[in-house]
């Protein structure tokens, strides 16, 4: 049979209109260089010119990146095994120039009919993102189905990225369904299962917060025009975590991830004084799922270098029988090693409360490189109404107003653990203002 290369190039571009729609929307105009594009193979159902993957090298935002995208269109996105040997071939690429992966999945799973030649094909795409992993940023965007095997790849990606109306299961949806009522819509899996990092609306914002995690990641120094020494006039010592994020750090720069799931736990990438930083905050009590969120981020900023930034306002652990018997305790186990293990620079922040376990786990000197408290902080065993209740309860009991006497010795408790009587005790570098928190985070990130 002839080939002839005009019509291989009609056919081709025809097949694959959807990926490259994307592509024109998302990468940097005329920035796609093709790689493998005439691959094909055989099989009962014709000759699919490019194997339904598409890869090669692009810019976002001018960064260089590699891509890598499921077609749509040839077989619901099947992947079969010279699809895979394309895809393995650009993940390699990537590791070996040191370039971030961006991969847009929209794929039913594997090629039926192609038996264990396609599941060998799955086990050469799991093995390259499970290399990649951990040496080059790696981001995974579903814009449509993800059904199969590469759903995986959310343990395996810095970021996974979901278009709000996409559908994301390990199997059919149709065999989940005989179990059960269940969602397979992302925007639901993001707020249950929490390894959907990003929900995005439309290619606009899947491009913008591509672009703002590829600087991230890539440790780019940003061209910061603002103060270093900016007084932060939104902050107050009833501020949440949230509120530090968006005022000390660089304006605009942060960019949070699984902010659906355990919304107690905040993790976010940003930046402050142009330095790419990962944050890490705690508003109240600590979750399984929670636990769980910020030990993932952390072996994300471990692997990317970043330093981490621990914001911290919190009672402790959860109290709660289900997680208790379910996960709980293995889940504050895993943040406490990664914690512990990770080999970048910490920072700690104590805002109002680090009580219990949040001090020694989030807090404490032994995980931090420099540790800081908020005047008026409180950190101690237990809160002032607990420990009120233990240290003085026969007292209390005799009172004649108990509610005046437990107010009374638990302020007494909370005024011996003040962050400044931490700080005379050596546990705390500094103890400063609300105000103050953008100039001493920045003093303190260039001191380690």
């Amino acid at each position: 049979m002839s080939l002839d290369l005009n019509s291989m190039l009609k056919s081709y571009e025809s097949a694959t209109k959807s990926v490259r729609a994307t592509f024109a929307a998302v990468l940097d105009a005329d920035s796609f260089v093709e790689l493998d594009a005439f691959i094909t193979g055989e099989n009962e159902l014709g000759e699919p010119t490019g194997e339904g993957v598409v890869s090669g090298f692009a810019s976002i935002g001018s960064k260089d990146v590699a891509v890598l995208a499921t077609n749509p269109d040839v077989f619901d996105g099947g992947i079969s095994a010279l699809g895979a040997k394309k895809a393995e071939r650009i993940i390699s690429r990537a590791i070996e120039s040191g370039l971030p992966l961006v991969s847009f999945i929209d794929t039913t799973g594997a090629r039926v009919l192609e038996g264990i030649d396609a599941l060998a094909g799955f086990d050469k795409i799991l093995a390259g993102y499970a290399r990649a992993y951990g040496q080059i940023p790696v981001i995974t965007v579903v814009k449509g189905k993800c059904f199969g095997m590469l759903t995986y790849l959310s343990g395996m990606s810095d970021a996974f990225i979901c278009y709000e109306n996409a559908e994301v299961a390990t199997t059919s949806p149709l065999i989940l369904s005989t179990s059960g009522s269940i969602s397979c819509l992302a925007s639901d899996i993001a707020k249950n299962a929490g390894f959907v990092t990003n929900i995005v609306k439309d290619d606009a914002e899947c491009k913008k917060v591509i672009d703002r995690l590829v600087s991230l990641l890539n440790d780019e120094l940003a061209d910061i025009t603002e103060d270093a020494n900016r007084v932060c006039k939104g902050l107050s010592a009833s501020s949440d975590v949230r509120s530090v994020l968006n005022e000390a750090f660089d304006k605009n720069s942060s960019i949070e991830m699984k902010a659906s799931s355990a919304i107690e736990a905040l993790t976010a990438f940003a930046s402050l004084d142009g330095v790419p930083v990962a944050v890490v905050g705690v508003d109240g009590k600590l979750t399984a799922k929670g636990a769980s969120k910020i030990t993932d981020f952390i072996t994300t900023a471990g692997s990317m270098g970043m330093p981490i930034v621990t914001l911290v306002n919190s009672t402790g652990i959860v109290a709660d029988a289900n997680q208790e018997s379910c996960c709980l305790v293995r889940n504050v186990s895993d943040l406490i090693y990664a914690y512990n293990n990770v080999s970048v620079q910490r920072i700690a922040l104590v805002m109002g409360k680090a009580v219990g376990a949040a001090y020694s786990i989030l807090a404490s000197r032994s995980i931090n490189d420099f540790c800081l408290a908020w005047n008026g902080a409180y950190i101690a065993p237990f809160d002032g109404a607990s420990a009120a209740r233990l240290t003085e309860g026969e007292e209390i009991a005799k009172a004649k107003d108990v509610e005046a006497a437990e107010k009374k010795f638990a302020s007494i408790y909370e005024a011996d653990n003040s962050a400044l009587s931490a700080a005379r005790k050596g546990y705390l570098d500094n103890v400063i203002l609300p105000n103050h928190t953008r100039q001493y985070l920045i003093a303190a990130l260039r001191a380690i």
